[in-house]
């Protein structure tokens, strides 16, 4: 099995001495460099390393990244590295013109160069494949919440669910961390996030202990609803945040 230079020989001696003798010190990150290519050895599946995440790499699209080092690892290896990349790190799928920092674990649109000129900091613009990388957000963002703020604002939103939702209240911003934990996001990258939740999303009101889980009627009824569930919650949202959305007895679906 070809590795393409020296440096990967010792990079996979790394990866596979952290991965038999403990790496939570790397809290999931791939330790090999960006930009490497993992090879999973029983299945030939490959992964673009970026910001110490794997990003799943098509068979169709093998030959986009056939000049990057190669790094045979275990499958199981693979694995167990997160599929979240670190906050700070650059990305667009390969082949668009969208460019995203993650901040707060979670992805957040560059929406022009001005801004980019903020954010790249001689960083690499990493080029990911092209295979529903946001998967991996919406999963997580279920169960992770973050205050943010535009850069040079001083609006605080909570996101959480995959929606964001002003805040105004100090008692709230208490609630949600306070804010010291307020992130910096990207400069008019709020424009193009949800004030609605993820489509089967579970959530509460701060206040409150009744959980709703959101979704529609059917494709030709416009409008989110919401109905009362017992299942875990994905997400605390603000008081009166609901209140728009109506309530349903069921028959709520994300697909039909």
């Amino acid at each position: 099995m070809r590795v393409t230079s020296s440096l990967a020989c010792i990079t996979r001696w790394l990866v596979l001495s952290l991965s038999l003798f403990g790496a939570k010190a790397f809290a999931g990150y791939v330790s090999a460099p960006d930009g490497t290519v993992l090879l999973g050895i029983e299945t030939s599946n490959r992964y673009y390393v970026a910001g110490g995440a794997r990003f799943f790499i098509p068979p169709a699209q093998h030959s986009l990244y056939s000049g990057r080092s190669l790094v045979p690892l275990p499958q199981a290896t693979i694995d167990s590295y997160t599929e979240v990349p670190m906050d700070g790190t650059l990305f667009r799928q390969i082949g668009t013109a969208p460019i995203y920092v993650v901040v707060g674990q979670i992805p957040w649109w560059i929406p022009n160069p001005t801004e980019l000129d903020v954010w790249d900091d001689w960083k690499e613009v990493h080029n990911i494949p092209n295979s529903n990388w946001n998967d991996r957000f919406i999963d997580y963002t279920y169960v992770k919440n973050v205050l943010v703020q535009e850069r040079t604002t001083s609006q605080v939103y909570l996101f959480v669910t995959g929606a964001k939702f002003l805040l105004t209240d100090p008692v709230e911003i208490a609630y949600f961390g306070g804010y010291g934990s307020v992130k910096t996001v990207p400069l008019g990258t709020l424009a193009s996030v949800s004030n609605e939740p993820f489509c089967g999303a579970v959530v509460r009101e701060r206040s409150s202990t009744t959980l709703y889980a959101v979704g529609y009627i059917n494709s030709s009824t416009p409008g989110l609803r919401k109905h009362a569930v017992t299942n875990p919650t994905h997400g605390v949202v603000p008081d009166g945040a609901l209140s728009g959305i109506p309530t349903m007895s069921s028959g709520l679906s994300c697909i039909w």
